[in-house]
């Protein structure tokens, strides 16, 4: 049995997807207020009146650039998904994927949003991919 790597790279483009659009879209995002900290920082003081509709629209811009980025990687995920079941069927490809994008998306959270997995969550995931091979 060869291991089918369009269908696992689009269950990690798909986990990428949202990670992107969690960048994009959560309240507590790290980008768009980086971004607008930055604006804050930079803008002149003695014209901050004449300027303050600029750092809010900075904040907006990088999540529209978030959310571009996000539908780019959807439509690369999707092309690699439909080869991936080409290649070995619709339940393998979408079991390859589905345990890919899974365990992706708990590795995003565990390294860049801080999220607390407990270890019911590693035996699940060791059942999902022991049942996809």
């Amino acid at each position: 049995m060869s291991i089918n790597k369009r269908a696992i790279l689009s269950g990690a483009l798909g986990a990428t997807a949202s990670f992107i659009a969690k960048l994009a879209l959560a309240p507590d995002s790290p980008v768009p207020s980086t971004f607008r900290t930055i604006c804050i920082a930079n803008i002149d003081q003695t014209d901050a009146d004449g300027m303050a509709w600029v750092c809010p629209c900075v904040s907006l811009v990088t999540r529209g650039v978030c959310l571009l980025c996000m539908i780019g990687v959807n439509a690369f995920m999707i092309s690699s998904f439909l080869d991936g079941m080409d290649e070995s069927g619709s339940v393998v490809g979408t079991a390859l994927s589905t345990a890919a994008n899974f365990s992706c998306s708990a590795m995003y959270g565990i390294i860049f949003f801080g999220e607390f997995v407990p270890i019911s969550w590693y035996l699940g995931a060791s059942l999902i991919a022991v049942g996809t091979w």
